[in-house]
Order: structure tokens, then C-alpha cells, then sequence
């Protein structure tokens, strides 16, 4: 279970990370405008810890996705084999 955390921990990251980019936003000025810790979004960005839902949330939002828009990309993101096991 520890490697599915990771693995979406870092699905997490990897989206937020290139939807920022690819709209042109800048980290710092990101985090200034909405109020998100700067380390906050280092960690999330990087996969490095679990980050709390609320603050993912927080990001996803200001970002200007919808939960839906987000689930979407983390489908794509995440193996199709993600949490199918008996466990």
C-alpha cells in the first residue's frame, strides 16, 4: 500500500506541476495570489509527503480545474492497474 501512496502522491504532483507550467503560472506569484505555503506546493509538486487533501484541493482550485477536470487527469496519469489488486 505504501507504493500505491507514492505512485499517487506523485500522479498528484506531476499534474499540478504541468498544468501550472503549461498556463504560464509562476510558483512564487502562484502561491502569493492564493495564499498556498510555498513550501506546501514544493511538497505536493514533488510527490515528497502525503499532502493534506484540503490543501490539494486549494491548489486544484486555484489552478482553475474543476474536481472533475482533476480526476480526469489523474486518471490518465496513474497506471491502469492502480489499487486493482486483491489487497
Amino acid at each position: 500500500m505504501q507504493e500505491d501512496n507514492k505512485i499517487l502522491y506523485t500522479a498528484v504532483g506531476k499534474i499540478i506541476n504541468n498544468y501550472r507550467k503549461s498556463n504560464k503560472l509562476k510558483f512564487t506569484n502562484f502561491c502569493y495570489a492564493h495564499n498556498i505555503p510555498l513550501t506546501t506546493l514544493n511538497d505536493v509538486e514533488k510527490g515528497k509527503n502525503q499532502a493534506y487533501l484540503s490543501s490539494v484541493f486549494k491548489i486544484v482550485r486555484a489552478l482553475g480545474l474543476s474536481y472533475e477536470e482533476f480526476g480526469a487527469l489523474l486518471d490518465k496519469e496513474l497506471p491502469k492497474d492502480f489499487l486493482n489488486s486483491d489487497e
